[in-house]
């Protein structure tokens, strides 16, 4: 058995040292004990610089061991700085691509590829409207996106677009606007979906026809030409939907648009389409609406060019199909005796059982409704438009003749000719 040796102990004797150096260590060594009373010995240890790895802070979590000693991964300085490069050229990859970004244009297609995207985009959505403008309601505000282009090919492509897509989704009835008690009121969803569709239509409608009547103005920033077919366009579809769709809203604002080209000077294709357009509305006006919104603001714009039109806009009033009407005529065969209130004729009375009599009830009152939709127009009412529109026609004749215009007389003599004979005391 081996003994262990034991460790040597070294002996260190600072006095011989100091011996042999100056007196001022010696003093100084006997003073050590007593100056190092007053300092403080962590400063010096704060106060020392520490190692750090160029500024990189290792953001690995530390893990536990299998002995279950809590360490943290230290990073080779390889690894990081490899890491470091390769996402450095990543930031300059990606502030390269921003710089290209903001610095790259946007390439136009040539006007004729964007002529051609223009037709495909215009068609897709006039068919999907027309299938079910309910559903794409949206389409709308994509067409009058189109018409809004500087482009006139394209310009003219979405208002003729916009104008075959309104007559084929317009109803036959004229939509009113909801009121507060509406917003209130309880209605099913089918309800509520038809009132939204027919809101969204009549303010996309509303902006169409103020389309129309801009361009019909011939005011554009492109060339002359350009904005004369823009102006020929818009009249065209403007006298389309007169006729179209007389009894839908905004009809006055229609009617504008031709009177304003009567009242120029040029007599072009578009004052003869004007002239037309009104002379058949006239001609098949049923209501008596229509007509007499177009005499009336034809006689605000003779009354404002101070009679200096063309005597063929006088001759739209010989069309008008509702003076005729006015004068009842009595029959031929028999007398026509008065009907006393309260007495009808009398006629066999059919037996109809009290099951048949509720049925007829109901079938009337069905009627009643299909009448009220269809907005007939009672024979009251006809009368009194009929004599609105008759003393709008007077006035204009008989301003005429006291103003004395050579060249209106002749269409003036024409047309007194013709309705003198309805002149009646109940009308003035």
């Amino acid at each position: 058995m081996t003994v262990a040796r034991a460790a040597k102990r070294r002996k260190i004797s600072p006095a011989s040292s100091l011996s042999e150096g100056s007196p001022d260590q010696s003093s100084a060594h006997i003073d050590y004990p007593v100056r190092t009373t007053g300092w403080n010995l962590e400063q010096g240890y704060e106060q020392r610089p520490r190692k750090q790895t160029k500024g990189v802070e290792s953001t690995r979590l530390p893990i536990k061991t299998a002995e279950g000693v809590v360490e943290r991964v230290v990073v080779p300085q390889d690894n990081l700085e490899d890491e470091e490069s390769f996402l450095g050229s990543g930031n300059e990859n990606e502030s390269y691509l921003e710089d290209s970004v903001v610095e790259e244009k946007p390439t136009e297609l040539p006007i004729r590829q964007q002529i051609i995207e223009a037709k495909e985009e215009l068609a897709r959505m006039g068919t999907l409207l027309s299938e079910d403008p309910e559903e794409h309601i949206g389409g709308f505000r994509k067409l009058a996106d189109f018409a809004a282009s500087t482009n006139p090919t394209i310009k003219k492509l979405a208002l003729a677009t916009q104008l075959a897509v309104y007559k084929d989704v317009i109803p036959g009835y004229r939509i009113r606007p909801l009121g507060e008690v509406a917003d209130t009121e309880k209605i099913s969803k089918d309800v509520r979906r038809l009132r939204s569709f027919e809101q969204a239509l009549v303010s996309s409608y509303q902006n169409y026809v103020k389309e129309l009547a801009r361009c019909a103005k011939s005011t554009s920033n492109n060339s002359p030409e350009d904005a004369t077919d823009i102006s020929s366009v818009a009249i065209s579809c403007a006298c389309t939907l007169l006729l179209g769709v007389p009894h839908f809203n905004f009809r006055s604002e229609l009617i504008k648009i031709l009177v304003d080209k009567l009242g120029s000077k040029n007599r072009d294709a578009d004052f003869t389409r004007c002239l037309e357009a009104l002379e058949r509305l006239f001609r098949d006006d049923e209501d008596g609406n229509p007509s007499l919104d177009g005499v009336s603001q034809l006689t605000k714009m003779i009354k404002a060019r101070d009679y200096r039109i063309d005597e063929s806009v006088l001759n739209t009033f010989l069309h008008l199909r509702l003076l005729s009407e006015l004068s009842s005529r009595g029959s031929r065969n028999h007398i026509d005796k008065p009907v006393e209130d309260g007495k009808k004729p009398k006629s066999k009375k059919e037996f109809r059982t009290k099951k048949e009599r509720k049925v007829l009830k109901e079938r009337k009152a069905v009627e009643k409704e299909f009448k009220e939709a269809d907005a007939i127009v009672s024979h009251e009412e006809r009368d009194r438009l009929q004599s609105e529109t008759l003393k709008v026609v007077f006035v204009n004749y008989f301003r005429i003749l006291k103003a004395r215009i050579p060249s209106l007389t002749g269409a003036v003599l024409e047309g007194l000719a013709k309705y003198a004979h309805l002149i009646n005391q109940d009308f003035f």
